[in-house]
Parts: C-alpha cells; sequence; structure tokens
C-alpha cells in the first residue's frame, strides 16, 4: 500500500509524473479533448461542432491539481517520515485526487454544435445538452468587443431558454452556418457591446 511504501522508492515516479503533469497541461488538454470529443460525440450531421476554451482551460486545471496531489502526498509523507511517524493521511489525498475526475469529465462534455435541427450546447457543470430548434428562435444576439469591434460571441434566445455560443472568425464552418441560418430566417442581429447593456 501507499501508506507503507517508503518516501524514497516512491519520489522519482512521483516526482517525475507530478512534473510530466505540469509541463504537458498546457498542450494536452488540447489533443485531448480534440480525440475524445471527436469519439464521442462526432456526427455527420453536425454543421460545425465548437469546443470552448473552457473545456481546455477545465482539462489543464485537472491536470495541474493532480500534480499539486501528487507532490502534496510526497512531501507530507517525507515529512512524516522525518519525524519517525506513521503517515495517515493517504486517505486524504485520495479524496484529493479524486476531485480531479469531475473536471476532466466536465470538460469533456463541455461543446456547443450546429446543425439542421438548432443549436445544441453542453454547458460545463452540466451533463445534459439545452436545444434551441431553429424555428423556435426569436431573437439573435451578437456580442463584441468594444475597442476592436471583434465578434466574440452569438446567443440564440426561444423567449424561456438562450445559448451562447463563442465566435472566432477562423472557424469557418460555424462562420458558413450562422450565416446560413440568418440568411435562411432572415433574422434581425441584435449587436451589444461587451460591459455594456443590452439595447431595449
Amino acid at each position: 500500500m501507499l501508506r507503507n511504501t517508503d518516501s524514497n522508492t516512491l519520489f522519482p515516479y512521483i516526482a517525475t509524473s507530478g512534473m510530466l503533469l505540469l509541463v504537458t497541461s498546457f498542450f494536452v488538454p488540447i489533443v485531448a479533448i480534440m480525440f475524445i470529443q471527436d469519439w464521442l460525440f462526432f456526427s455527420v450531421d453536425h454543421w460545425s461542432f465548437i469546443r470552448p476554451t473552457a473545456a481546455y482551460i477545465g482539462f489543464g486545471a485537472g491536470m495541474v491539481w493532480t500534480a499539486i496531489v501528487l507532490f502534496s502526498f510526497l512531501l507530507t509523507k517525507m515529512y512524516s517520515e522525518k519525524r519517525d511517524r506513521t503517515y495517515k493521511l493517504t486517505w486524504l489525498h485520495l479524496l484529493l485526487l479524486g476531485l480531479a475526475v469531475p473536471l476532466f469529465v466536465f470538460s469533456i462534455t463541455h461543446y456547443a454544435y450546429l446543425d439542421e435541427n438548432g443549436v445544441q450546447k453542453n454547458s460545463f457543470w452540466t451533463l445534459s445538452e439545452d436545444s434551441i430548434a431553429w424555428n423556435d428562435v426569436i431573437e439573435v444576439t451578437r456580442l463584441v468587443e468594444e475597442r476592436t469591434k471583434r465578434v466574440t460571441a452569438y446567443s440564440f434566445t426561444d423567449g424561456d431558454l438562450t445559448i451562447t455560443i463563442p465566435y472566432d472568425s477562423r472557424d469557418y464552418l460555424t462562420i458558413q452556418s450562422i450565416n446560413y441560418v440568418v440568411d435562411t430566417y432572415n433574422w434581425d442581429i441584435v449587436e451589444v457591446v461587451e460591459g455594456t447593456k443590452r439595447p431595449g
């Protein structure tokens, strides 16, 4: 058991694992989120599949948290052995490690997509999709930065529910999809500047 294993034996494994988690937390989330979401949620019916930045950040945070818990376990175990005391914090660190699991799960299930039926989104802290059919949309809002006038998000409202999706000028499929439905349904877009109250 971990509690009875000498810290000198654990040191190279935990130290290496912790450092790898910290270093790779900057780029592994990009690959992991794309691969896992494609594997779980890909459909040829999607016009556009959107991976919000929060999904990558959450996955990276889970990796960093895991590294911190590993280092904490190692340091507290070394301190306990130095004081010649029985180590009693293994259960606590296993519990803390378990807290990383929701971060990974919620990151993987955080996405949005557009298809012929409407706009769908799974927010970060939920495991279920919200959906608005194109026929039910009564208002479309475009969020822009005040200084650059860069579009950062679109919101679709049906009167009861609002779904906001991030907008990236480099995401051709999303741009094409939004332009298509706006032209098809002849919606008037309400433009809102970040940090200001919306008109009306």
